[in-house]
């Protein structure tokens, strides 16, 4: 038995400086994520991780943002979000304001037609100073930010222009 005590003594030493190192790897599915994310920059999103909707639970997820072209003037801070049921009193179906914030009249055809092209694991709409974002949940992978890229490209300029707050006497303004 004595002969097994340095063996053992070694074994327990490698376990102890090999564990935590092994813990800190990240996972095939952190390497995914870090991928995709990475992605997602190079095309030129910005991604922020932001609170679950209060119907989705608790946590949060990936908001992948595409930067107005011009954010003077824009009516910001709305935000459509993914309810639990449908229902005829929602924006769209499951998809409804946040805390009864409408975005102006002119953007709502446009998000409509962004709501039908997003993955399924989309959870969020958000218009903030920081751009247009996607809050999605990331399991559509590859799939799913080919088509927040794609929605978000063909959507977000004409959402920035609906959101516009033109003024008296400027060109496209209201002229009142």
């Amino acid at each position: 038995m004595s002969s097994w005590l340095p063996l053992i003594v070694i074994v327990f030493a490698v376990a102890l400086v090999i564990g935590p190192v092994m813990w800190m790897k990240p996972s095939s599915r952190d390497r995914k994520l870090a991928d995709l994310r990475q992605r997602a920059a190079t095309s030129g999103l910005k991604v922020q991780m932001q609170p679950l909707p209060a119907s989705q639970g608790t946590g949060s997820a990936a908001t992948y943002f595409s930067h107005w072209r011009n954010p003077r003037r824009l009516q910001t801070g709305w935000a459509l979000e993914l309810q639990r049921m449908s229902h005829e009193m929602h924006f769209e179906g499951v998809w409804d304001w946040r805390k009864g914030r409408a975005a102006p009249e002119p953007a709502l055809a446009p998000l409509k037609e962004l709501i039908a092209a997003l993955p399924a694991d989309a959870t969020g709409v958000y218009a903030a100073d920081a751009g247009l974002g996607i809050q999605w949940g990331e399991r559509s992978g590859n799939a799913g930010l080919a088509a927040i890229q794609a929605v978000l490209e063909s959507q977000r300029p004409l959402i920035e222009e609906a959101i516009r707050q033109y003024q008296p006497g400027t060109p496209g303004g209201d002229g009142q």
